[in-house]
């Protein structure tokens, strides 16, 4: 009896084991892990764009290569600067199918602070490629990345320069660059001034009152404006006094390539006289240390894209 149980036993437990096989059953998976990407968090420094499809980023020190998310762009961070990312790593169905095994970058934002712009008198040495150059600063060469745009074709191993650039984790990257022509007794370009010094700025620059006649150009006038005015001023300089292109009267300086002033007066019919404070940069060998501030200066410089150079500064 017991024996013809045990055979019914067993034959139940083929018959059920035989259903399981047929139906394609299989017992459930006990590691219940989610079969979503695995998504990272990082802090790196961007290297730079490998191509359309992928950029570098330094993680932890080692320089990482990266496949950009449908539709990502990386244009607006510059090299250099550190980045906040999230990615995918290689082991999701993307990359499987793409047979890409770099991971996949979801996100990148850049938290750098804005860079501080320095200010600097160096020697150009020469354009080490499309991107980038040497200068030679208070003796020591160093390599700058050109800013988006700027060019250096016309500048010559040897030339003086003033540069504008900022200091990144990685690089330097020159922001402005432009020669440093007419320096002391050479007679080469030279403006003359007088006007009060009111002070040293920084360690390169100056700042000087100036009362100056200027030329109006045609069709300006200042008819109008009452003397004693404040007024935002373009002006370009031609030959012996330089030319007002625009001129009016306003209740504080104005954002822009604006020069502010105060209207002294009109001269004659076709010119005026200002008065105004400018910042001039120091030129090489260039100093005002023994001259007070308040004192009447005669100086001569030379007109810079950015900012007028001295080249010469003595108390009148």
């Amino acid at each position: 009896m017991v024996r013809r149980r045990w055979i019914y036993v067993a034959f139940l437990i083929a018959v059920f084991s035989l259903i399981m096989i047929v139906s394609g059953c299989r017992p459930e998976p006990t590691n219940t892990e989610s079969e979503e990407e695995k998504i990272y968090k990082a802090e790196g420094v961007l290297v730079g764009q490998i191509d359309n499809h992928s950029v570098e980023i330094e993680v932890e020190g080692i320089p990482k290569a990266f496949r950009l998310n449908a539709g990502m762009v990386v244009t607006d961070i510059a090299d250099g600067s550190r980045v906040e990312i999230t990615y995918a790593e290689a082991d999701t169905p993307d990359a499987e199918n793409n047979g890409d095994q770099r991971p996949l970058l979801l996100s990148i934002k850049s938290v750098d602070l804005p860079p501080e712009v320095i200010e600097a008198f160096g020697i150009f040495i020469g354009q080490i490629d499309s991107h980038s150059v040497e200068i030679d600063l208070e003796g020591e060469t160093q390599v700058f990345t050109l800013d988006s745009g700027l060019k250096v074709d016309a500048f010559e191993s040897g030339t003086e320069v003033f540069i504008t650039y900022s200091q990144k984790e990685l690089r330097q990257y020159l922001l402005s660059i432009e020669p440093v022509a007419g320096q002391i007794g050479d007679g080469n370009d030279q403006l003359v001034g007088e006007g009060l010094l009111i002070g040293q700025i920084d360690a390169i620059s100056v700042e000087i009152m100036i009362n100056r006649a200027f030329v109006l150009n045609q069709g300006i006038s200042v008819e109008g404006i009452a003397d004693g005015s404040l007024v935002a001023f373009r002006f370009r300089e031609s030959g012996l006094r330089p030319v007002i292109e625009s001129i009016k009267a306003v209740d504080q300086p104005l954002e822009g390539e604006y020069m502010h002033g105060t209207l002294v007066g009109q001269i004659d019919s076709h010119s005026i006289e200002i008065e105004y404070f400018q910042a001039f940069a120091l030129g090489r060998g260039v100093s005002v240390e023994g001259i007070a501030d308040g004192s009447e200066v005669v100086f001569t410089y030379n007109e810079g894209e950015t900012r007028s150079v001295l080249t010469s500064i003595q108390p009148k």
